[in-house]
């Protein structure tokens, strides 16, 4: 078995369709697929990496707000941020830096998920 990275990472949302706004008019992602009869979208951008959201049911132990941390990279981190201040993001903490690899900005949906941006570092 040989893994090829990350195709989907999703987390679980109180409202499928806020959540479309946020990702797309705040992130600047581009909604991929919605199926509003099963609560699911799909959301990606430039690199084709995608975000599933789920609404949160009964058939899923997974609980809106409680997620693993998925990264969206950035170009100019400190921009990204700015932005985002501007929006009214939950920003948490500053930016993180790993001299010569990553800037990471931490932030939280409206659901309370928790999500990074990150601008990579010496390429």
């Amino acid at each position: 078995m040989k893994v090829q990275g990350i195709e989907l990472a999703w987390i679980v949302v109180n409202d499928v369709e806020k959540a479309i706004k946020f990702y797309t008019e705040v992130v600047g992602l581009h909604l991929c697929e919605f199926s509003k009869e099963y609560g699911w979208a799909e959301l990606a951008g430039p690199s084709g990496s995608r975000l599933g959201i789920a609404t949160a049911s009964k058939e899923t132990d997974v609980k809106a707000g409680a997620n693993a941390v998925v990264t969206i990279c950035v170009d100019d981190i400190d921009k990204a941020r700015a932005e985002f201040s501007k929006k009214k993001v939950h920003l948490v903490g500053d930016i993180i830096e790993v001299p010569g690899h990553v800037k990471m900005q931490t932030f939280k949906d409206s659901d309370g998920n928790t999500f990074q941006l990150c601008q990579m570092l010496g390429l």
